[in-house]
Order: C-alpha cells, then sequence, then structure tokens
C-alpha cells in the first residue's frame, strides 16, 4: 500500500517498490532498443557488415558473394567468382542446386548465359568464356519468394559444391 508522505502542505503518495521495478524495465527496455539499433547499423536486417558474406575461397576456382540476410520479394543480387582454370576451357558450366532457384525468382543474370539446362536435382547454367586464363565473375539479380531459412548450393560441374545459407526477413 503507498505510503503518505508531508511536503511542505502536500500530501504525496508514493511506492518506491513499484517505482523502483518500473525503472528497471524502462533500463531493460533501453538496453533492447539500443541492441536492435546496433544491430540494424551493422546489417543484420539487411545489407551491412554481417549481411555481406563469402563461400569458398577466393583462390578456389569458384567462391560465391551472398546476403545473409534478405528482404522477403525484395531485389538482391548473388555473385559468382571463377579464378583461372585449365577445365574451364572456352565455356563455364556452373549449376545451382533447384530447391534454392524455386525459393526465388531469377530477374536478370549478367553476363547472359548461352543455356539453361534443367535436371531432376538441379539448373546447370553454361556461360562463354572467351579468356580462360583470367578470373570472371557472373550476377545472378533475384527475389526470395520464401520467409525463413534457406540454403543453396552452387558448384561447377566438375569441383565440388559450395553451400550458403540466408535468412529472408517479412
Amino acid at each position: 500500500m503507498a505510503n503518505l508522505k508531508r511536503v511542505g502542505d502536500l500530501e504525496i503518495e508514493q511506492d518506491l517498490d513499484y517505482q523502483e521495478r518500473v525503472w528497471f524495465i524502462q533500463r531493460i527496455a533501453w538496453f533492447v532498443m539500443a541492441l536492435a539499433t546496433l544491430a540494424g547499423l551493422l546489417g543484420v536486417f539487411g545489407t551491412g557488415l554481417l549481411s555481406n558474406a563469402k563461400a569458398g575461397k577466393q583462390t578456389d576456382p569458384l567462391w560465391v558473394e551472398y546476403e545473409r540476410f534478405e528482404r522477403f520479394q525484395s531485389q538482391t543480387k548473388l555473385r559468382i567468382h571463377f579464378n583461372p582454370n585449365s577445365e574451364h576451357a572456352d565455356e563455364i558450366r556452373v549449376w545451382f542446386k533447384r530447391d534454392y532457384i524455386e525459393n526465388v525468382q531469377l530477374q536478370q543474370v549478367t553476363p547472359e548465359p548461352k543455356s539453361v539446362e534443367a535436371q531432376s536435382d538441379r539448373l546447370i547454367y553454361t556461360f562463354s568464356h572467351p579468356k580462360a586464363d583470367q578470373p570472371t565473375a557472373v550476377t545472378f539479380y533475384m527475389q526470395p519468394d520464401k520467409i525463413g531459412a534457406l540454403s543453396g548450393s552452387v558448384g561447377l560441374e566438375t569441383g565440388s559444391p559450395i553451400s550458403f545459407n540466408q535468412l529472408v526477413y517479412p
């Protein structure tokens, strides 16, 4: 029960235990808001330092740049880098796990693929590569069509796959 305290001609009702609980809850809320702001600035909710990711080593024949955190139906890009390799010859054949491609809308591929081949578990994109002694990159512009965790794999026909994971926010 509140205690009445006399201050001059006034009688003030106060409950210090209740007030201290309110102050404690306010401090927790300030801390949570500060963490959310910091996470947003670092890229947890979209493009930023924590969102930018690479899969594979830059010295491998293939490596991928992508965003860990995406927004539902907002455009994003996935960039695949190819290092010089005698196996590439004059064309590069790269495949995507079909489960990943079915959960995104492919908007554009730069440069355009020479051909696209569908198999039961993957899609194979073939690109011309006239300068096999130089590194090159292909950019896939897409929009996620699924909210939640999205995992994908990409690889060269002759190499081991590279896996990556993304989280798509509503």
